[in-house]
């Protein structure tokens, strides 16, 4: 009777106790190295005290790799490389003299705390030698980013014992054919992977050709199609990424005995219809996922994502808050688990947003934070949506946080500039502006709200240095021509006033050519302008609008339509308080003017009827 082979199945870390007798098993290091003169040196030292002896598998290098290798102590051979990664891995096993083996490559990392690990390991190592084990290895790269997975890197010296693989190699399917047990421990590896993508590019394509050519070989082999699709995913070419990991998803007999494998494939096949918007598809999967995975955290996480993605806020936020009831385990894919958690909310928080339930968003991020102290960007929300509920002291002390916890950006820095203005708080206001235009020069809303800022603060020159610079940037922004006309009017600076009319006029594709006899007709102008901006639901300016033309030449009938824009915005205090600047200005009595009916509406406490 043949032995039914044991899947991997994810196990709780194991910890060896201190002051257990140590079995006496010897460990070997065992790396396959080209070019690593400069990642070698730092690499055997942060272990060499915890191994028994090094080889270090040559494979053409042109530098000093050789050197450093044997000055540290390491046994060292050469290999004439033929494209084929278990070839060597397998050559560093054969000269290796230790009971176990432990693999790295020349830019692994470990630090104290994670040796010390592996030396309580070591002690308890069994003598029949019959457990592999598995690290948790942190990647870093420019294009993933930091990921967690697992991967074996120790494993028993014995017959039968080898990597497969030419691309992508691996041990542990062998070992699994041997019967050996897989044990997880919570030992990590710090990994820097290819730091620059040029390498990254060049390594990928070297992939990307053996894969190939190992496919034409065995079309048959499933890994080498996981492989390949990774591959190509990876090179930003997801379309031909999809082709390979059908052939796993679409495979009955893996649907059915290899379910973490299935799993991951189909996360991944999802993965890459998001990326080519083709997001029907990428739902289906993650549904039929997510009727088989009920446990599984990122099933449900994926498809909360590409329902938002479609819009679907209803479904969205049933799939996320499940994603929310489970653990998001380390697993042989790699993932940023925080990153993840983050998303999670932060998804979840948005679909509220969409909905119009912005306390709902709000708690959504506050219970983030409950558990995930220090995530700037949680913060940066909390700062907007209190900005959107113009609760600016809420407002600037999120943003403050934001700040505080790393996220100081230009966008970061202007929005608390920007509730510290509407707080009044002017220096603060200032400060954090200044702080925003320093990072970023060329951010317009920095530049208007200083300028905005510094009329506030009564300082008009300043106010038309910052005013001038934004339109220079940007000759599109009618609040801001809408406010250098007002100061011009009130400076009486004529010439640059009917220059500000003008291209409002031509930016709302009104006739220029328009002759100005006095002030009534540049007031009447003003109006219209106003009145386009209403037409097209820009109620704002429209206000402002109407504010300007009533300034130019007050008339009962522009009040009105301040009146009503007032009440509709809400903005009837700041506008009763501009028009009696305005009745001021001209020395007009409210109580005996034409004004009177409208002024009165305006102040009585039920507003305008």
């Amino acid at each position: 009777m043949k032995r039914k082979q044991r899947r991997w199945q994810p196990r709780s870390p194991i910890y060896i106790r201190k002051g257990f007798r140590s079995s006496g098993m010897k460990l070997s290091l065992c790396m396959i190295v080209k070019d690593e003169a400069k990642n070698l040196r730092d690499c055997i030292h942060s272990v060499k005290r915890v191994v028994d002896e090094v080889v270090v598998v040559d494979t053409g290098s042109t530098d000093q790799t050789k050197e450093i290798a044997n000055e540290l102590g390491a046994k060292v051979y050469d290999f004439t490389w033929c494209d084929d990664f278990s070839a060597a891995r397998n050559e560093s096993i054969r000269h290796a003299t230790g009971d176990y083996i432990l693999w790295l490559d020349a830019d692994d990392r470990m630090d104290e705390s994670e040796v010390e690990k592996i030396r309580r390991l070591k002690r308890g190592f069994p003598f029949r030698k019959n457990d592999a084990y598995y690290f948790i290895i942190n990647s870093q790269s420019p294009i993933d980013g930091e990921t967690l997975f697992y991967q074996i890197r120790i494993f028993p010296k014995a017959d039968g014992v080898k990597f497969e693989g030419k691309i992508h190699e691996q041990v542990v399917y062998n070992l699994q054919r041997l019967g050996l047990r897989l044990v997880n421990t919570d030992i990590h590896i710090r990994h820097s992977g290819y730091r620059d993508l040029t390498t990254i590019q060049e390594k990928s394509e070297r992939n990307l050709r053996i894969l190939l050519k190992e496919l034409e070989k065995d079309p048959e082999n499933l890994l080498l199609h996981f492989y390949t699709s990774r591959t190509l995913s990876g090179m930003g070419r997801p379309g031909e990424a999809v082709f390979h990991m059908r052939k796993i998803t679409e495979n009955e007999r893996i649907e059915k005995n290899e379910k973490q494998f299935f799993m991951d494939a189909s996360l991944l096949l999802g993965k890459y219809y998001v990326e080519l918007k083709l997001y029907d598809e990428a739902i289906s999967i993650f549904k039929n996922l997510s009727n088989g995975y009920e446990k599984k955290s990122l099933v449900h996480f994926c498809l909360g994502e590409s329902l938002f993605m479609v819009k679907d806020y209803k479904g969205a936020i049933e799939a996320l808050r499940k994603s929310l009831l489970f653990p998001i385990n380390v697993s042989l894919l790699p993932i940023n688990p925080d990153q993840i958690r983050y998303s999670q909310y932060q998804t979840l928080a948005q679909c509220y947003l969409e909905t119009g339930e912005i306390e709902m968003a709000k708690e959504i991020l506050s219970r983030f934070l409950d558990g995930y102290q220090g995530h700037y960007k949680s913060f940066e929300a909390l700062g907007l949506l209190s900005l959107k509920e113009r609760k600016y002291k809420e407002a600037a002390e999120f943003f403050s946080k934001a700040i505080r916890e790393g996220g100081i950006s230009d966008q970061n820095c202007a929005n608390l500039g920007l509730a510290y203005r509407k707080l009044g708080q002017w220096a603060e206001a200032e400060k954090a502006l200044l702080q925003a235009l320093e990072i970023n020069p060329e951010r317009i809303e920095v530049l208007t709200n200083l300028a905005y800022l510094y009329r506030e603060m009564e300082e008009e020159s300043k106010a038309l240095q910052f005013f001038i610079k934004a339109l220079n940037m940007d000759p599109n922004l009618p609040d801001v021509r809408l406010t250098l006309s007002e100061i011009h009017f009130l400076h009486c600076d004529l010439d640059p006033l009917v220059e500000q009319c003008d291209a409002l006029l031509k930016g709302l594709n009104l006739p220029t050519n328009v002759s100005i006899e006095s002030f009534k007709d540049l007031g009447d102008l003003y109006e219209r302008i106003g009145e386009v901006f209403l037409d097209r639901g820009r109620g704002a300016l429209s206000l402002m609008a109407y504010h300007l033309s009533f300034l130019i030449h007050p008339s009962g009938d522009v009040l009105d339509k301040i009146i009503s824009q007032a009440g509709i915005s809400g903005g009837l205090e700041r506008s009763m308080e501009k028009i009696k600047d305005v009745l001021g200005f001209h020395q007009i009595d409210p109580s005996v003017s034409l004004f009177e009916k409208s002024c009165n509406s305006m102040l009585s406490p039920e507003g305008p009827g």
